[in-house]
């Protein structure tokens, strides 16, 4: 099934060679993981600089990616690039993980001991390179608008803020974004 592909401009005319290039681009990523259904691709260019946006979907799965250079191709194709990469570590984690569970299932229990009576050799691992949780971060959240949220953004320093939004209820996450702006999470249920 071939993934679905959208690819729009803003404040800016896509062409059909960019259409083109970014649906034979982001085909090749079936390949590695066949539950990606649609890519959103957004281009556009700001101060000079191409930028592309590339969202993947799919069965709970949902990748994002973003580049800019001097060349909309040349950004769309790193941006593929990565996202690549990504798949391909998501895929390689997750099928690493499905066949240790199989060799669990398949290995009959022995008590520590190993086939008659014999000790397991000790072996050494090799490091765990995985990312992982190494800190849990308690926020007390008191009900505010997103002006104050923002302000207290710049008060404690950090690139996000979670806050509860005093009109809609709702958990919500204003961020820094690059170009030095704000971006908003709001959930959507």
């Amino acid at each position: 099934m071939a993934i679905q592909v959208h690819v729009k401009g803003k404040h800016l005319k896509v062409t059909d060679g960019l259409r083109e290039h970014a649906e034979q681009r982001l085909q090749r990523l079936e390949k590695y993981f066949g539950n990606i259904r649609e890519a959103h691709v957004v281009e556009s260019i700001e101060g000079g600089e191409h930028r592309v946006e590339v969202t993947l979907e799919g069965d709970g799965l949902l990748l994002r990616g973003e580049e800019r250079t001097e060349d909309m191709y040349a950004s769309l194709d790193r941006c593929v690039d990565k996202l690549e990469q990504r798949v391909k570590k998501f895929k390689a984690k997750h099928t690493h993980l499905r066949n240790h569970q199989e060799s669990l299932r398949n290995t009959p229990a022995t008590n520590g001991v190993g086939i008659e009576g014999i000790l397991p050799a000790e072996t050494e691992d090799e490091p765990d390179y995985t990312p992982r949780i190494v800190r849990t971060k308690a926020v007390t959240m008191k009900p505010m608008g997103i002006d104050d949220a923002v302000q207290m953004l710049e008060l404690v320093g950090h690139d996000w803020y979670v806050y509860l939004d005093s009109d809609t209820n709702m958990t919500q996450v204003v961020y820094r974004r690059r170009d030095g702006n704000y971006g908003l999470v709001t959930p959507k249920i």
